[in-house]
């Protein structure tokens, strides 16, 4: 691995000595810590930092978690014909649910609200899914629908990625043609970034300042890349195993991965120049 890199085991599911435990999903904030979707014996289990919430607001296989804050999180399941978005505080209780939408493809959670990515059966099927992304509050409000509300968005087909920016703003790297693009929520206005073939295709994407890192593209096998935002020359960072997932720019960790041997794994790109404009 390059020494760009760094990584760090936060949490290993074999050390439960349950072989029958799957890491669903997970996220971390440096501020509030773990929280861990499980699937034990065909259970679905949510831990905080370890302590296990129980679920009672829904029957469906969790699929997805989120921190709000130190006493909230988010999760969600598939199922698009129910209410799918649950708000939850930190002793299980439901405070909010709402639908949204269906094929979601990555949650990211900010202060301006819940941004929804979705895959192309959502985008090309029925209802709110069909605006590609769209910008929920803490109570299912829609606040802002892509295609519909943005002064100049570029189309959709397929969101193969999502991350947060800095302040109320996003950023995806969007099917077909692949440009990278920031949104800006307050001021409902978009800007791309063209990038180059060889970044086609990444499934996970983190922005730290003036750059913006890739990771799995097309026929790649899971390798990592650090591109300066506007240029056309991408670095080889390594090659991560893994499901990969662009973490907030305030965080320390740019990654949050779940491996195939049930670990969850911070990395961290040492780049000091990306917060140097001059």
């Amino acid at each position: 691995m390059s020494q760009t890199l760094t990584k760090e085991v936060i949490y290993t599911a074999s050390s439960l000595l349950e072989k029958s435990v799957e890491i669903v999903d997970a996220d971390w904030r440096d501020k509030y810590g773990l929280a861990v979707i499980l699937r034990r014996h065909k259970k679905t289990v949510v831990q905080l930092n370890g302590v296990e919430i129980a679920v009672s607001f829904t029957s469906c296989k969790l699929t997805k978690i989120r921190w709000i804050d130190d006493n909230r999180f988010l999760t969600a399941t598939y199922e698009s014909d129910k209410r799918n978005i649950f708000i939850v505080d930190s002793s299980g209780k439901l405070l909010y649910s709402f639908k949204g939408g269906e094929a979601f493809e990555e949650i990211v959670v900010g202060k301006e609200g819940i941004w929804i990515s979705y895959f192309d059966e959502g985008i090309f099927g029925n209802g709110i899914s069909t605006e590609g992304l769209v910008l929920f509050d803490m109570t299912g409000n829609i606040l802002l629908r892509y295609h519909s509300d943005l002064l100049n968005p570029n189309t959709i087909a397929d969101c193969y990625a999502l991350c947060k920016g800095r302040g109320t703003s996003v950023w995806i790297f969007p099917y077909t043609d692949f440009p990278l693009v920031e949104i800006k929520s307050k001021e409902r206005t978009s800007r791309t970034y063209p990038v180059p073939e060889l970044l086609h295709g990444a499934h996970a994407l983190c922005i730290r300042g003036k750059y913006a890192y890739f990771f799995d593209p097309y026929n790649s096998n899971q390798k990592m890349y650090q591109l300066k935002i506007g240029t056309q020359k991408p670095l080889l960072l390594g090659t991560v195993q893994g499901a990969l997932r662009g973490l907030d720019p305030s965080e320390t960790n740019h990654f949050i991965s779940i491996s195939l041997n049930q670990e969850i794994v911070l990395y961290q790109v040492m780049n000091g120049d990306e917060y140097q404009y001059i």
